[in-house]
């Protein structure tokens, strides 16, 4: 990903990790759980057609650099409030290039049926 200056960084995502827990009726629940809002730069990389278990799909992959969180893995998704659109991005992969524990280059997957 070319540099982006900090200022650039202008979304706000919410970081979020898988939870599950027991419902009235002994079973699994899962949900998802905010642990952090992380600072973001988003660029749309590229655009596929594809067929999914609940019919066509449009997957489209994504480059983000974000604020570094010590909770960031490929566990994790990125949730977008872009214009009262609640859009979310799974994340593919996500790495500290530099090391210093103050950025993450991120590649997610957002799926839209």
């Amino acid at each position: 990903m070319r540099h982006v200056p900090r200022g650039m960084m202008r979304y706000s995502m919410a970081l979020q990790v898988p939870t599950v827990s027991l419902d009235g009726l002994n079973q699994l629940d899962e949900a998802w759980t905010t642990v952090a809002v992380l600072a973001c730069h988003a660029e749309q990389m590229q655009t596929a057609d594809a067929f999914g278990d609940g019919g066509p799909e449009i997957r489209t992959d994504w480059k983000i650099l974000a604020a570094w969180h010590p909770l960031a893995t490929t566990r994790c998704r990125l949730l977008w409030n872009d214009n009262g659109v609640s859009r979310a991005f799974n994340i593919r992969g996500c790495w500290d290039r530099d090391g210093r524990k103050r950025t993450l280059e991120i590649d997610a997957t957002e799926i839209q049926s």
